[in-house]
This record gives C-alpha cells, structure tokens and sequence, in this order.
C-alpha cells in the first residue's frame, strides 16, 4: 500500500522540480504542496477511501493548476514559458480521475465532473470517450443521457449523433 502512494509522490517530487525550474512556485509553495500531495495519496491507499477524499485531491490539483496557469500567464509576458509543467499537471488532474472512476464507476456526478473538465479544457476525444464510458456503467441515468447529447448538439449540431457515438465506443 504505501509502496504505491510512495512510488506516486516521487513522480510527483520530479514533477516539483520542473516547478521550481520555471520560477512560477516558491520553494515553500512546492513543499506545502507535496505535504498535501502525500496526505491525500496516504487517504487515497486506506482501505475504505471515499468518493470525497477524490473529489477534494482533485479539487486540489485543478486549483494548483489554475493558480499555475494564471502565474505563467504573468511570466509569459517576460518571453518565458514552461511547457513541460503543464502536461505534468494535466496529466496528474487526469490520471485522478481515471483512478477514482475506477473504484467509484457508479458515481455518476464523478462522470459528469469529469467530462465537464474535458469539455472546458477542449479535449473533445477524451470527452466522448468519458461519456461513453459513463453511458456504459450507468446506461439508466437520464441526466447522462442528456448531458451526452447536449454536449453532442454543442459540437456537431446534430442530436442523433449522440446515439451513434455511443455504440461506436
């Protein structure tokens, strides 16, 4: 159990140093984060880890990287810019997702707040894969439904497309 959480936060650690490289997080910063990084990994590794002990580590990491953002978008005025630190971060906000989807399939606002991330940030492939995956674990919840083709009527401008999507996936 803690082999895995340990294995993650030296990832994480490595990831802290790109940070610190592209001037955007004091030292201090970083280090208050990896202590809240390590708490909620150890959260994440208990037995009976709960759908809020995701929701508030993934609140965490989506502030981070809006905090991250707003602050490069300060430096970028200088000329400089750190494009490794995003992928970093949008890979960890992305990978606790899949990870609490895995263990909380049935949660369906864990679904929907997934795939309004996707849409937000414009990755309309991961998406439609979220939400035909959704539609998969969850094919009874009207809200999915609707959401899935509003989100379809959004982009494409064509409804039934909704329903081809998902059996394609």
């Amino acid at each position: 159990m803690a082999d895995e959480a340990n294995r993650l936060l030296e990832d994480r650690a490595r990831q802290a140093e790109a940070l610190e490289e592209s001037c955007v997080f004091t030292q201090a910063e970083i280090k208050h984060t990896l202590h809240a990084r390590a708490r909620f990994e150890y959260l994440l590794k208990r037995r009976r880890s709960t759908a809020g002990v995701f929701v508030s580590y993934i609140k965490f990491e989506t502030d981070l990287y809006e905090i991250w953002r707003m602050r490069q978008d300060a430096v970028k005025q200088n000329g400089s810019t750190n494009v490794t630190s995003h992928g970093f971060m949008m890979r960890n906000i992305l990978s606790l997702f899949q990870r609490a989807l895995r263990q909380l399939r049935g949660n369906v606002g864990l679904w929907l707040e997934f795939a309004t991330f996707s849409y937000s940030h414009g990755n309309y492939r991961l998406l439609s894969e979220t939400l035909s995956h959704a539609l998969q674990f969850n094919p009874n919840c009207a809200g999915l439904w609707a959401f899935t083709a509003t989100s379809e009527y959004r982009r494409r401008g064509d409804i039934s497309a909704d329903r081809k999507s998902t059996r394609l996936n």
